[in-house]
């Protein structure tokens, strides 16, 4: 592993330090488990397919692929 410095305000500071203490892990391997995460969520998400959908309630209606893609093309 590659050390880094990286300035943090004081309030982000406390709340890492608050969630280490509730998780049993040091704020170190909190901010590295943040990177990986961080950089796992930007890896390949050139399409929409790549992603997660968002649960915002109920389905009115079923959609294609195809129906997805033409309503993004429509000028």
């Amino acid at each position: 592993m590659r050390p880094i410095s990286v300035p943090v305000d004081d309030a982000n500071y406390r709340s890492l330090k608050t969630l280490a203490e509730r998780s049993g892990k040091p704020v170190t391997e909190l901010i590295r488990e943040a990177i990986a995460e961080y950089l796992a969520s930007r890896e390949g998400s050139g399409s929409l397919f790549d992603l997660a959908p968002h649960l915002s309630g109920e389905l009115f209606q079923p959609w294609r692929r195809e129906d997805l893609l033409d309503e993004m093309l429509e000028p």
